[in-house]
């Protein structure tokens, strides 16, 4: 009778490492999963953006009509339509204080939102911003909010893109607006890009 004998397989050395070969296949594997992901994480952050500001535009819409309700008047001393924006008017002072302002006797707070974040070229983005009776707010690409405002108590307000709906007037007390992401630094932005309260 025979006896099997095993031999036992050869050992690798204690030095043994990657090929030039192989590294260059898992250089090229991490590349090309980099150039994949940049750009879908571009689009999923824009449409971040895009959600926060229409989340923006109802939450100041809401705060205008709570203010509202609080004093029986809008934010505003006027007796005609307004438009206000919340980087160049003081809406923002008298929605997110604490602090007394002529507008907010109370001292009530009506709109609390996060706090905006400094973007290259410290231009505030996504936010509320400054302090005292001196507060603005900027959308996710650090533009203003604007908003029209129904002073006259007439229950519309100007449309400010009548080519779109085809009306010129809106049957709305308030409408709040973000013109989207610029296409072109310095130039309006395409009614079409708007993230709006109607």
């Amino acid at each position: 009778m025979r006896s099997l004998s095993i031999k036992p397989l050869p050992r690798r050395s204690r030095f043994a490492a990657f090929t030039l070969i192989e590294l260059l296949i898992v250089i090229v594997i991490i590349a090309i999963l980099a150039a994949v992901s940049f750009p879908v994480y571009g689009m999923v952050m824009e449409t971040v953006r895009k959600t926060e500001a229409e989340k923006d535009v109802q939450d100041l819409k809401q705060a205008i009509s709570s203010y509202q309700l609080e004093y029986g008047r809008f934010p505003y001393g006027g007796d005609q339509d307004v438009e206000l924006n919340t980087q160049d008017d003081d809406i923002m002072s008298i929605l997110s204080s604490g602090d007394v302002h002529p507008l907010n006797t109370r001292g009530k707070t009506f709109y609390e939102g996060k706090l905006a974040k400094d973007a290259r070229g410290g231009v505030p983005v996504g936010g509320v911003y400054g302090s005292g009776d001196s507060i603005m707010m900027a959308d996710p690409w650090g533009q203003p909010y604007y908003m029209i405002i129904d002073a006259n108590y007439d229950n519309k307000v100007q449309n400010p893109d009548p080519s779109g709906s085809g009306e010129a007037e809106l049957r709305q007390k308030i409408i709040v607006w973000s013109e989207g992401k610029p296409r072109e630094k310095g130039s309006a932005n395409d009614p079409r890009d708007w993230h709006t309260s109607w």
